[in-house]
């Protein structure tokens, strides 16, 4: 399988072992990622004022260089680039106004033929979802592949995984999918051989860029989500988001100093986890970077007792 993959700014800056462990992960199912050959920031945040076109230009265009590489979707691995994304793709096609100005707006856009280095002004329109469909990583799992397709080389054996969703990823809702209690993280997990628990806030925001505008507020958001699988005895909190994953890990001694806790829970990306299951070595999935130390088990490999879902 070949498909467009679009990382995403975070990816290639900040949160460079998801990209790592993405594209190694997939590869080892057979999944060739071809990254989009002229990808732009989308916004990070999906823009609401509807009456103007500049917002919704970026994630269009994105769109718009997936269907130029011959392919009916694309996929990201971030959850805010989804989201931006997926709402972009579906706003766009249900306004024809909206759609007309946007493909006028972006007809001055310039690529250049990769064969002749020759500049090419001519576009075709982009109509919308009908042209390229929008899939997380998750979602191509669930749905082309198949979790229990997984070819699982070592086991998980049991660890205790908080999946973390994030309000990005199941919202807006999408068709016949379950926004308040999703399942389809923990059917991942528990195919890699890892033991799920069942964490409240799984699907509450952690502050996000929030950090930066009212770091108070940000800090006690993200020690709630860490008490919680603290308290549901969690080894590894694993997440869809790098926003997530820096929020969560970076920002663990600052929540203690603020809160007179001392918590201390690893944060690891979903695919870093699916690549040790795979038997992949931990250098290629971006271990090492860590700033809260992971179980030893875990990455040497070694066996302990499986436990049963988390009650």
């Amino acid at each position: 399988m070949e498909i467009p993959y679009y990382p995403g700014c975070t990816l290639k800056i900040k949160a460079m072992a998801l990209d790592q462990s993405t594209v190694a992960a997939f590869g080892a199912l057979g999944v060739s990622l071809k990254e989009l050959p002229r990808w732009t920031c989308c916004g990070a945040v999906y823009p609401l004022t509807a009456k103007k076109i500049a917002g919704l230009a970026a994630p269009i265009r994105i769109l718009r260089e997936a269907k130029m590489m011959g392919s009916d979707t694309v996929v990201t691995a971030c959850a805010f680039c989804y989201n931006v994304l997926k709402r972009a793709n579906k706003d766009f096609a249900a306004d024809p106004l909206r759609k007309k100005r946007i493909n006028a707006y972006l007809a001055d856009d310039v690529r250049v033929d990769e064969a002749t280095g020759e500049k090419i002004r001519e576009w075709p329109e982009y109509a919308g979802a009908e042209d390229v469909k929008v899939l997380h990583l998750l979602e191509l799992l669930r749905d082309r592949i198949g979790f229990q397709k997984i070819p699982v080389r070592k086991p998980l054996g049991g660890l205790r995984v908080a999946p973390y969703y994030g309000c990005q990823l199941v919202r807006p809702r999408k068709d016949h999918q379950d926004v308040e209690q999703p399942q389809f993280f923990e059917e991942l997990l528990s195919a890699l051989g890892a033991a799920p628990i069942r964490c409240i806030t799984k699907l509450r925001c952690c502050g996000a860029s929030l950090i930066v505008t009212n770091r108070k507020a940000a800090l006690a958001m993200v020690h709630t989500l860490l008490q919680d699988a603290v308290d549901h005895r969690a080894e590894v909190i694993a997440t869809v988001c790098p926003l997530c994953q820096i929020n969560l890990e970076c920002y663990q001694n600052q929540a203690n100093r603020e809160f007179g806790t001392k918590l201390s829970v690893p944060v690891l990306y979903f695919t870093q986890l699916m690549g040790l299951a795979l038997g992949i070595p931990p250098k290629r999935l971006g271990f090492g970077r860590e700033i809260v130390s992971i179980p030893r088990t875990l990455l040497h490999g070694e066996k302990k007792e499986v436990a049963a879902h988390a009650r």
